[in-house]
């Protein structure tokens, strides 16, 4: 009788001694931030890419800290539909965009773009400078707030020189008077392909968007430094017309061609 007593008590302190510690719960991993750069109309002229000529030292440290993509393509050669094709991950057939007046939500109107598809799994989705063309920018569906207000009251973008704002005005007036009213719409009555003045970069538009995009996303990261974001940032240069500081001219002149 002694022992089975004993061997209870024993088995007793044996489920006693048993650890009911709960375990820490893993922590879910953050989602990471995610910054989208798109440069209008330029070939990889860098020195990432074997370039002799460009200097372009940060974006050689970015792909050095990132992957670099050897081959890829441009959907179509005009703005528009090359755009639409890369927010929607579509061809411009299948969107039915093949040039710059059709909208590419009127034709597909339940597409799920990039930024849209962040936005619907719980990331902030804004945008600065040009990422679809024009008017397109889908605002209702692609993206979640808008930048910060930043004053651009004494900024106008376009052409600085007295000439050469003379010499647009003067050739858009000519090409209205002989095509009509659309002729401008159709990329005609332009001034000079290039402008090299001594201004600040903020002065032209793109480098008021980054001063904007900088702003917007410390303003995102001051608010919620919880939520992750989607940011895509849309550079105009290199492509037509290469206005910008004289400072800047290396940059400048490596449009595609």
């Amino acid at each position: 009788m002694n022992i089975r007593i004993l061997a209870l008590i024993c088995l007793g302190l044996l489920f006693s001694c048993k650890n009911t510690t709960t375990p820490p719960k893993k922590e879910k991993p953050k989602q990471p931030n995610i910054l989208f750069l798109a440069i209008d109309d330029l070939r990889p002229e860098l020195g990432v890419y074997g370039s002799d000529i460009a200097i372009t030292p940060h974006i050689d440290a970015l792909a050095q800290d990132g992957l670099r993509f050897n081959n890829a393509y441009c959907q179509q050669a005009i703005c528009s539909p090359s755009r639409a094709s890369l927010m929607t991950g579509a061809r411009p057939e299948t969107i039915q965009v093949i040039e710059n007046f059709t909208y590419f939500r009127d034709k597909n109107p339940d597409i799920v773009t990039i930024p849209q598809h962040f936005k619907n799994n719980g990331y902030e989705a804004v945008y600065t400078g040009k990422i679809y063309h024009g008017k397109y920018n889908d605002p209702e569906l692609s993206w979640s707030r808008e930048p910060v207000k930043m004053s651009k009251t004494d900024v106008k973008f376009g052409f600085k020189l007295p000439e050469n704002i003379k010499t647009q005005k003067e050739n858009s007036a000519a090409m209205v008077a002989k095509y009509g009213e659309k002729a401008l719409r159709n990329g005609l009555g332009k001034g000079p392909s290039y402008e090299f003045a001594d201004f600040p970069d903020n002065a032209y538009e793109d480098g008021f968007n980054t001063d904007l995009a900088i702003a917007t996303m410390k303003d995102m990261l001051h608010e919620n430094p919880e939520k992750p974001f989607f940011f895509r940032y849309g550079n105009e240069k290199t492509a037509l017309r290469l206005d910008c500081p004289k400072k800047n001219i290396g940059i400048c002149t490596m449009r595609q061609t």
